[in-house]
């Protein structure tokens, strides 16, 4: 296999595409040209995932692997027009770089007909070189350019990826991620973010055994593969398993909607079955009938797949897809799934009773909207599940349900409480209205006085609401937002404490993961979906994260000296700049794991506070030395501009980005202001935030990415 072990929880979890289509090629099922040494333009272009087909059309993606194509005997308009006719709304197409750019095109036509929409199989080069023959067809929007690649090919592919784009924007530059679970995938999903900047992501995982058991870590690759997607704002794809091979069985029907629905609760933006038909045996694997069998015939999962796609999936895809995944919990279970988080109550709802269940809550891309979505999912694939749900009435207001038929919402009688009847593997979408606006941040600043925390938020324009006493006993802080929710680290005497403030403006209870000794600094970053903290303890600094399911790795002694520090995120990786004494260094931890040396970029004398952000793809510094306020910048290409003098005075400061420039927040004789850097270098009037006065700490965070549509 040509993905890396070590992120594979067995050998079973995984099948081979890329291998199984190579073999199709040689074998003959696709006429093939031999392939050419044309280079590939490595341009390096603006990431892009807005805009693109598939990703951001309505339709939710129904994709086909091993379409009718596969046999050349079967690539007909008729064979196409069953599999639109089964709910798909796009197939891959090809099967390697040796493929006949002719045949491709018949393909193509074909689908242009139906109105299915086409990703081609090519690598990068080959993309770049052929895709020209194909842009005259209306159902060619991408390339699949690789399939689970291991890690010592990110950087070709980030390459690649980047001349596919700078040759044709417009189309979908699609690559698929292996299964695996624990700490060592996720390090290669956020090591695969940060160096390849995909589009989208997409893995398979495929959780029916032959011995009729699940995968356990089902719902913790799910868990980690959301955060991921929340935390770049990258729409989050699946393979699901329509046919029986080593290892697994057959999904019945409610197995192929469990397996959808599922991942709709965990905020799934495109399925994908492997397989539409079935592949001929091949290098040692031996495949059960899919949707089609081999030679020709539907299945019964065939039937299965067409009602599921066409009356289920296609119109609560439609409706879940421009929405946010906010919250998945699993609810009435009495053992909680490796990775899963259970149910508690919240402004939204108060309780749940009954048979076990999913609950995928989701709120609209506008966050001053109080309407929240639920999808209530059966945990179960083999039992009806009866479930009751009670909504917070001071919150929600009325409660519909989605009908598929009609994709309306039918208000409930009951505007309180949920009770619904779920068949195996089935689920449920209800509307929870509520009035009201929340507030919607690009700024929002945690401050000490007198000891103890205030909030505030600089809404679009620049008006401030707060700061506003939040009551908490503190003497540092750190925040940072993920998806919407900013993360609140606070320092009570040498206590650390957790807290978070919903995108609707509730907060959370304070927990306490740890204590070190003597803090005299703290840091925090959202990295593609995880929160990573920084402490300097009696000098040195020390490292810890919080992963998608709740619980925290570290805090773990990173070794260096320091009596400052500050972190960002940039392209994927964890960021820090350390102060010692009047050195400055900068160190970088990358998806992997691993940790860049130290490298000393400069000295300045009289360091008091430090601050850094990431703007416009490059990192900024703000710090002030011998009460003055100077910034830095680390420009794209990894030269610094040095430390700049504001002009202002300040004791500490705090910084954040806003639309592509640079906010300052400084806190000057205990008192709050902000400035900001534009693009061109100016910098904007100082203006009072307001507040208690007597300020000793302050912190700022950004907007968390938003979702690409």
């Amino acid at each position: 296999m040509e993905n890396a072990s070590h992120i594979n929880e067995s050998s079973r979890l995984s099948i081979d595409r890329r291998s199984l289509l190579k073999i199709a090629a040689a074998a003959g099922f696709l006429p093939f040209l031999s392939a050419t040494s044309a280079a590939a333009s490595t341009k390096p272009v603006v990431t892009m995932c807005s805009g693109l087909p598939l990703t951001s059309d309505p339709a939710f993606p129904i994709g086909a692997f091993w379409p009718p194509s596969m046999q050349s005997a079967f690539n007909t308009l008729a064979r196409f027009q069953e599999m639109k006719d089964a709910g798909f709304t796009f197939s891959f197409i090809g099967a390697s770089d040796d493929d006949d750019p002719a045949y491709i095109n018949s393909s193509l036509s074909f689908l242009d007909q139906v109105g299915l929409k086409a990703l081609v199989v090519n690598g990068p080069e080959r993309a770049v070189q052929v895709y020209p023959n194909y842009t005259s067809h209306p159902s060619f929007v991408g390339f699949r350019l690789y399939d689970e690649p291991a890690p010592d090919a990110f950087a070709d592919l980030a390459t690649g990826t980047a001349a596919v784009r700078a040759a044709v924007p417009t189309l979908l530059p699609y690559i698929n991620l292996p299964p695996g679970g624990g700490e060592d995938w996720r390090r290669y999903v956020q090591q695969f973010v940060g160096q390849v900047n995909p589009s989208q992501l997409s893995y398979d995982r495929y959780p029916l055994n032959s011995d009729g058991s699940d995968d356990p870590g089902y719902f913790a690759a799910w868990q980690d593969m959301r955060s991921a997607g929340l935390g770049t704002g990258l729409a989050t794809w699946i393979y699901i398993q329509s046919l029986p091979f080593e290892g697994h069985r057959s999904p019945s029907a409610a197995e192929l909607g469990w397996q959808v629905n599922v991942s709709l609760a965990y905020g799934c933006k495109g399925i994908q079955y492997f397989c539409y038909w079935t592949p001929r045996d091949s290098g040692g694997e031996t495949f059960g009938p899919a949707l089609i069998d081999f030679n020709g015939n539907r299945t019964p999962i065939y039937d299965a797949a067409k009602a599921l796609n066409t009356g289920w999936l296609t119109p609560v895809g439609a409706a879940l897809k421009p929405l946010v995944s906010e919250q998945v919990v699993h609810a009435n279970e009495s053992s909680l799934p490796a990775g899963a988080l259970g149910f508690s109550p919240d402004v939204f709802l108060s309780g749940t009773g009954g048979s076990p269940v999913i609950l995928g809550r989701f709120r609209s891309a506008d966050r001053k909207s109080r309407t929240r979505w639920l999808l209530v999912a059966n945990r179960s694939h083999s039992g009806t599940a009866q479930t009751t749900i009670n909504v917070n009435t001071a919150t929600v207001t009325a409660i519909s349900r989605f009908d598929p038929a009609t994709s309306t919402y039918v208000a409930q009688s009951n505007a309180a409480r949920i009770a619904v009847s779920l068949a195996p593997g089935a689920a449920a979408l209800f509307r929870l209205d509520a009035t009201g606006a929340s507030l919607d941040p690009q700024v929002q600043l945690v401050l000490v006085s007198g000891g103890t925390i205030y909030h505030a938020i600089q809404q679009v324009g620049g008006g401030w609401n707060g700061p506003n006493p939040l009551g908490d006993p503190a003497r540092l802080v750190a925040i940072s937002e993920i998806n919407g929710a900013m993360n609140l680290i606070e320092i009570a005497d040498d206590v650390v404490y957790h807290r978070v403030r919903a995108v609707d403006g509730s907060w959370s209870t304070r927990n306490e993961f740890g204590a070190l000794a003597s803090i005299a600094s703290v840091a925090t970053a959202a990295v593609v979906g995880s929160l990573q903290v920084v402490f300097v303890s009696s000098g040195v600094i020390f490292h810890a994260m919080q992963h998608p399911d709740g619980s925290w790795d570290g805090p773990n002694r990173l070794g260096d000296a320091a009596n400052l520090v500050a972190a960002t995120e940039l392209h994927g990786t964890l960021n820090l700049i350390e102060i010692s004494g009047a050195q400055i260094y900068h160190r970088v931890r990358y998806g992997n794991g691993e940790w860049s040396s130290r490298n000393l970029f400069d000295t300045v004398n009289g360091i008091t506070s430090v601050a850094v952000t990431a703007v416009a793809g490059e990192m900024n510094v703000v710090l002030v030395a011998g009460g003055q306020v100077y910034y830095a910048i680390q420009h794209v290409d990894g030269s610094w501009q040095w430390p700049t003098a504001t002009g202002d005075m300040a004791d500490q400061v705090a910084a954040s980005s806003v639309g592509d420039e640079l906010q300052i927040t400084e806190i000057s004789g205990g008192q709050a202001y902000v400035r900001t850097r534009h693009g061109d270098g100016s910098l904007s009037p100082r203006t009072p935030v307001g507040g208690p006065g007597q300020i000793t700490a302050a912190a700022t965070t950004g907007r968390s990415p938003a979702p690409c549509m």
